[in-house]
């Protein structure tokens, strides 16, 4: 296979949640089979991998940017301006041969893509809504990004400000125009994305679907007891894990977990609680004994957690192919949760875990219940990672780019 060169675009590096890190993650295995390879991030919390640089190349350009993108921002029209490409972007791309863009929004003009798509073959993965809606990373129970975006429930509309200030309608109109006019291959990590996508836009170039994928070395394979042991948790007790970014986040549904949780007090199971928590969310925990683990940018930290936990309690509301699901199941742990966005295709109730209707508390307590006293909850979780060896793993993943991109040549 000819060696080609690519510049991946992100709104930030691992740091930043599941987007993010799928973009560094490609950007790393694409370097580690011989693909010369620049990963280019608006902004990061730590410092960056010797092949990541910044999109705007220095601190002043940064501020630039970031000022232009405020501005437009006060108005509704969130990063409408393509400054990036302006002031950078636009002067490197000679030395790529095909550009890959991923979280954009809040980071990213979508002028930006349209322009790099002039020049290069150009490649978009959707990780959220907010590519074919007006603005909001999910709508939930609302349904207007498929007619067209107005008065968005996410916004403000108290004053006239407000309203005025909602260009909803008009953000979503760019992205569909970009869709249907730019030589843009979109790439979906589920069907259940790509579906919602296909009500809001309509493509110059046929998309296509490539689940993410993660990379299994870094996950060991110790039994359950073995993996206890290293964090001093008796061998017999059973480990509930919860985890986000920020615990009280609505849409993560955290507060469903937590009432499971206390449905199954009986069990005295031991809850791991990973991200940030509040008091409100310390106060509903009272009664359960809880690990407290704090927000955790360690991959080998969470691997050992996720191989300890007997259960990932998972009941986000609102996602696409999480990549939190895929660390647990690498860590044959059994999924118990809400049947979320694509963690149906990921999850097979009875197999690998057990998902029910989203927001469904009762029905969730009961699954829980279910899983705790289950005598086939250990064969669920190694399932759950024969699942990922054979669906979701780096190979299959880097490959699917390879040729996706040669196929563009």
């Amino acid at each position: 296979m000819k060696k080609m060169r690519i510049a991946i675009i992100s709104k930030s590096n691992s740091c930043s949640g599941g987007a993010s890190r799928v973009a560094e993650d490609l950007a790393l295995w694409l370097n580690e089979a011989g693909h010369p390879t620049d990963h280019f991030i608006a902004f990061s919390n730590q410092k960056h991998l010797p092949f990541q640089q910044s999109l705007y190349s220095n601190g002043f350009k940064f501020k630039l940017c970031r000022k232009v993108h405020a501005i437009t921002n006060q108005y509704g029209f969130r990063e409408i301006l393509p400054v990036e490409y302006w002031i950078n972007l636009g002067k490197v791309l000679d030395r790529y041969d095909l550009v890959h863009f991923h979280d954009l929004y809040s980071a990213i003009s979508p002028f930006t893509l349209s322009l790099v798509a002039q020049r290069k073959p150009t490649f978009f993965t959707i990780h959220d809504c907010s590519g074919f809606t007006g603005g909001c990373f999910y709508p939930l129970e609302c349904d207007r990004f498929v007619s067209h975006c107005h008065q968005c429930p996410q916004l403000p509309q108290n004053t006239w400000q407000d309203r005025w200030r909602d260009r909803s309608r008009e953000v979503q109109s760019v992205k569909r125009w970009l869709a249907k006019n730019s030589q843009i291959r979109y790439i979906f990590p589920s069907n259940w994305i790509a579906d919602l996508a296909s009500q809001s836009l309509s493509f110059k170039v046929p998309p296509v679907i490539i689940p993410n994928g993660i990379d299994l070395e870094g996950f060991s394979v110790l039994k359950k007891k073995e993996a206890k042991a290293v964090l001093g948790i008796p061998e017999h007790r059973k480990v509930v894990t919860i985890s986000a970014n920020y615990l009280a986040a609505p849409h993560k549904g955290i507060r469903y977990a937590i009432a499971a949780l206390q449905s199954c007090r009986d069990f005295s199971p031991l809850v791991i609680a990973v991200g940030y928590c509040n008091d409100e969310v310390r106060e509903t925990l009272q009664g359960l004994e809880v690990r407290e683990m704090g927000f955790l940018d360690d991959p080998k930290l969470m691997a050992q957690i996720y191989s300890a936990s007997d259960i990932m309690l998972f009941c986000s509301l609102a996602d696409n192919l999480p990549l939190t699901v895929l660390d647990a199941m690498a860590s044959s742990t059994a999924i118990v949760g809400f049947a979320t966005g694509g963690v149906p295709e990921m999850i097979q109730t009875g197999k690998n875990g057990i998902l029910v209707e989203p927001a469904n508390q009762e029905a969730l307590d009961l699954a829980l219940r279910q899983a705790l006293v289950s005598n086939s909850l250990e064969e669920m979780g190694q399932q759950a990672r024969r699942d990922v060896e054979r669906n979701f793993s780096k190979n299959i993943f880097l490959e699917r780019h390879l040729e996706l991109y040669q196929s563009s040549k």
